[in-house]
């Protein structure tokens, strides 16, 4: 199992979910996205194909064909990989994540799910780097935000920022096709507590693009903190699904 993180996180919020998963029996693979934790990298040369053949890569050196977990903007990355990859995953899921079709970009499906809304709570919080090359989430936003249902007990660790994220990546459309990315089974997680993805806009992605089953989840955008024994059993699962 391979889990991708999203914007201005890294590896580290997988961090009570990764051992939950290995108590079942996986073996799980959870990379910081250039840029992001450890894997340091200047935000001017990071894009979506920069994050899909990092992730690519990784899933083509594992044996066996991986169970493909994007969070977040991370639906963008898991969707190009299977295309280029598809033999090396066995299904992709979606945990409240960006559900593209070919030719969409994270800011199209922010838009295309608003429609004539006002802008969601995450475009309000965002603030672009004057060269436009990162962008950050206001300070006191991210807790109520990304981690709305966090236990008190794991308050102290909520980040109180983010690491910038680079923005390239989620202007870049991805290039799907139905004989490559459409043949992968996938699965849709939806939060219905999530206040960066309203389950109104992901329930509009799901309209649009075909997953092969969907699970409901009483949460935030965050479960892997918020309710990460949960999130464990779901993808468990998941992961046996034929």
């Amino acid at each position: 199992m391979v889990l991708v993180h999203g914007a201005w996180h890294d590896a580290g919020c997988w961090r009570h979910l990764v051992p939950l998963l290995e108590a079942r029996g996986h073996r799980v693979h959870a990379p910081d996205l250039p840029g992001q934790g450890a894997n340091a990298a200047d935000p001017a040369t990071i894009s979506l194909k920069t994050y899909s053949r990092y992730i690519s890569q990784l899933v083509e050196s594992i044996d066996n064909a991986v169970v493909l977990v994007g969070h977040s903007m991370s639906g963008m990355v898991i969707s190009q990989v299977a295309e280029a990859v598809p033999d090396d995953v066995d299904r992709l899921v979606y945990l409240s994540a960006y559900l593209p079709g070919d030719g969409q970009s994270l800011f199209d499906l922010i838009a295309a799910n608003r429609g004539d809304e006002p802008p969601t709570a995450i475009e309000s919080a965002m603030s672009l780097s004057p060269d436009k090359r990162t962008c950050t989430i206001k300070a006191g936003q991210i807790a109520r935000l990304f981690y709305n249902r966090c236990p008190d007990t794991l308050k102290d660790q909520v980040p109180v920022t983010f690491k910038p994220q680079a923005t390239l990546p989620l202007s870049g459309k991805v290039q799907l096709s139905p004989e490559r990315f459409g043949r992968v089974p996938k699965t849709y997680l939806c939060c219905l507590n999530d206040r960066v993805i309203p389950i109104q806009h992901q329930r509009r992605m799901l309209t649009r693009q075909r997953c092969d089953e969907m699970v409901q989840l009483d949460a935030d955008h965050s479960p892997f903190l918020s309710c990460p024994e949960t999130l464990a059993a779901i993808l468990h699962s998941v992961s046996l699904a034929e």
